[in-house]
């Protein structure tokens, strides 16, 4: 039995968490940050900058459904702290 899907994305769909969610609004950046197809290789503990406002990866998630597979990649905000 094979159980891999047979559509791979190209890319994560964002979701916000509520304060990234609030500021994004806030700044009037929300839909660009939806719109966004971050690619495969974004990695928790990276950083998405937007119109200069940092957010960071804070989980990725596949979610199948139907033998189809999409990569939910959540956002926060702030960032963080320190160097990057």
């Amino acid at each position: 039995m094979n159980n891999s899907p047979t559509n791979l994305p190209r890319g994560g769909n964002v979701v916000l968490t509520a304060s990234a969610e609030a500021f994004a609004d806030e700044v009037g950046i929300r839909a660009a940050l939806v719109a966004a197809n971050l690619p495969l290789e974004c990695v928790v503990g990276d950083w998405v900058t937007v119109s200069g406002c940092d957010f960071a990866v804070i989980r990725r998630r596949w979610v199948l459904a139907d033998d189809v597979a999409s990569l939910e990649i959540t956002l926060d905000h702030p960032a963080g702290r320190g160097l990057r």
